[in-house]
């Protein structure tokens, strides 16, 4: 239903677009051009007969009527959640939610050390279940071993696990935290300091002159 929406979205920016552009730019001829037609349409309607005017207008009533009550339910309806048929069952059909295996797949990534958080996408192809993670790991990490790990881990719980198939391997978007940048601190040089270091060696120089 979103794809529909756009496409009426666009279609509708498209006449309107024009449309508002002659009107505002050339009013008077737009309002003319649009006076003649209604003129027109009203001559047409009044050369009909009754009975033929109001069907007609019964007929087109209840075409829109339809078209707009089948997209308010297309809009309102709840889409039901995308499920994956299981394989490996033995003795009947089961089904797997998308955002159950999605909730499995993230629980047993942030299971794995370094792992901050992880986000999960499933979605099923005519090959098999399709598996995308955005990871976010502490920083240090190894970046290459950290990501086998995690697409070990998914390919495990995908097909051992949940008992489906990849369509192809799964992929990872690693993102790893940056190290905290501090400023580094100088030890101070004002005068005093100077002066106070440089009183002991006076002291002791006049000392040895003695």
């Amino acid at each position: 239903m979103n794809t529909v929406n756009r496409v009426l979205v666009v279609v509708l920016l498209v006449i309107a677009i024009p449309l508002c552009t002659i009107l505002l730019v050339l009013p008077m001829p737009a309002l003319g051009a649009v006076e003649g037609q209604l003129t027109a349409l009203v001559s047409f309607l009044d050369r009909l007969q009754p009975f033929v005017r109001v069907a007609l207008g019964i007929l087109f009533a209840l075409t829109l009527d339809v078209i707009f009550v089948l997209l308010i339910a297309f809009e309102v309806r709840r889409p039901r959640p995308k499920a994956i048929r299981v394989k490996q069952a033995a003795g009947g059909e089961v089904q797997i939610i998308a955002t159950s295996i999605a909730d499995r797949l993230e629980y047993e990534t942030n299971l794995l050390a370094g792992v901050l958080r992880s986000k999960a996408k499933v979605s099923a192809k005519r090959q098999g279940v399709v598996v995308e993670l955005d990871v976010e790991t502490a920083a240090g990490v190894d970046v290459p071993e950290k990501a086998g790990q995690i697409i070990e881990t998914a390919r495990r719980v995908v097909e051992e696990k949940m008992g489906l198939k990849l369509a192809r391997p799964p992929k990872v978007n690693l993102r790893a935290i940056p190290y905290p940048t501090t400023p580094k601190s100088r030890p101070s040089t004002s005068r005093e300091d100077w002066s106070e270091e440089a009183r002991p060696q006076a002291g002791t120089d006049e000392g040895q002159g003695d």
